[in-house]
């Protein structure tokens, strides 16, 4: 870890920030100085800073103003804002780097689950409010005391230690998300989550039911963008979190396996959620998969796939049929979702299956006919569901290997209008 002195943390900032973040927080810090207030980052990127890891969200609290300052920020350097006036925050994105303005505030829970009431505060006020030990330092950027740690509440000797700590005990209640950050913490940074914590979870899990949908899939979406997500959804299983929103869901080593082969199938690239969830999804019942989808209100493209690739597992025994025609594994395929279809390609246990499932994705489905509706019109087709036939005969062809050529298509395609026989017949 890295050292938390000054002069440390200042070379750790400009080795770590792009010289033009670096000028505009550098400017953030003169513009608040000059106005007598004081400029902190804070949160996650503080900790980044300390572990030596790249950060690409910076959370900057003032103590003062932090309209005035976001508009002095986006008068110097353009970016792209956004407002959230009920929270008294900016969001800036400039450069790849998205930057969060904020006075300096206490919260206020009304109820489990809910989003928070603000008020002005102090920066310890603003630190205490926070998830956990680790997330409750800042530093300095503005006045003589640039680069100074501020620690309050014993993050560092935490980070130190490799430990989650939660800040106080009724912080899951007041916020069960921050339950899905916990472990999404100790297994990114491999720390271990401390005891008083895990009984604090096993607690207060219970308010999870009380999330929105769209809060509980974000939470998702962020496990998702994790490099281990199976790390964390097993954890999350293993403390019966997961049993909080689903019923019957199993996450185990077979699952930890299937993820693995998700992520080698899209190397360098993020794994579609989607996938991820037909994955964790796909040994649930008919009901519990629809009772799933509506409890993450996933959208109608999500919800699609998951779907498919529950179907897909009901008509795998028609996959399995020896001496399957490449048409017929086609007609089997052809309305489900590639993803849904990747999905059955990894979790198949049959090899036969999982073969041709694969040979879908990889050949069969850019397979088609090199001549147009446009080519049979010309050959003396009229335009109307003829066409149609005539093609979908000349792609079966294709598949099966009985054509390869346009002058075979071509022939396919006379011989079909001469004998008025424009079904699956000639194939």
């Amino acid at each position: 870890m890295e050292s938390s002195d000054r002069a440390n943390i200042i070379s750790r900032l400009s080795s770590s920030l792009p010289g033009e973040i670096l000028h505009l927080l550098n400017q953030a810090g003169t513009y608040c100085t000059r106005r007598g207030e004081r400029l902190y980052i804070a949160g996650g990127m503080v900790r980044d800073l300390l572990l030596g890891l790249p950060g690409k969200d910076i959370d900057l609290v003032v103590e003062g103003d932090s309209h005035s300052l976001t508009l002095e920020i986006a008068d110097h350097f353009p970016s792209k804002i956004t407002l959230h006036e009920r929270f008294r925050t900016a969001k800036l994105s400039i450069k790849g780097f998205t930057v969060d303005i904020a006075a300096a505030r206490k919260e206020l829970y009304t109820h489990p689950g809910a989003l928070p009431l603000v008020q002005a505060g102090t920066l310890k006020d603003d630190l205490k409010r926070r998830d956990f030990t680790i997330n409750a330092m800042a530093v300095v950027i503005s006045g003589e005391e640039y680069g100074q740690l501020i620690d309050p509440l014993g993050g560092l000797t935490d980070l130190k230690a490799g430990v989650i700590r939660i800040l106080h005990p009724v912080s899951f209640r007041d916020d069960p998300t921050r339950i899905f950050r916990a472990i999404r913490y100790e297994q990114r940074f491999g720390f271990k989550i401390e005891p008083g914590t895990l009984v604090l979870i096993e607690e207060y899990k219970k308010f999870i039911r009380s999330l929105s949908p769209d809060r509980l899939r974000y939470e998702f979406e962020c496990i998702f963008n994790e490099q281990n997500p199976e790390e964390i959804l097993i954890r999350a299983f293993r403390l019966s979190v997961l049993a909080e929103i689903f019923t019957g869901l199993l996450v185990d080593e077979i699952t930890i396996q299937w993820f693995k082969t998700a992520k080698g199938n899209h190397p360098g690239q993020t794994v579609p959620a989607s996938l991820y969830l037909s994955l964790l999804f796909c040994r649930l019942n008919s009901s519990d998969t629809q009772t799933a989808i509506n409890r993450l209100n996933l959208p109608n493209d999500m919800a699609k796939i998951v779907f498919d690739t529950c179907k897909l597992m009901k008509i795998q025994e028609g996959l399995n049929k020896t001496e399957l025609k490449q048409s017929e594994i086609c007609h089997l395929l052809t309305n489900l979702h590639p993803l849904a279809i990747e999905a059955g390609a990894i979790t198949s246990s049959n090899p036969i299956v999982k073969e041709r499932l694969k040979l879908y994705l990889t050949k069969l489905r850019y397979i088609k006919p090199i001549l147009s509706g446009e080519d049979l019109i010309k050959l003396g087709y009229s335009p109307d569901a003829a066409i149609g036939r005539a093609l979908l005969n000349i792609k079966e062809g294709r598949l099966n290997g009985i054509i390869s050529t346009r002058e075979e298509e071509i022939l396919l395609a006379k011989n079909l209008l001469k004998n008025n026989e424009c079904t699956d017949k000639q194939t």
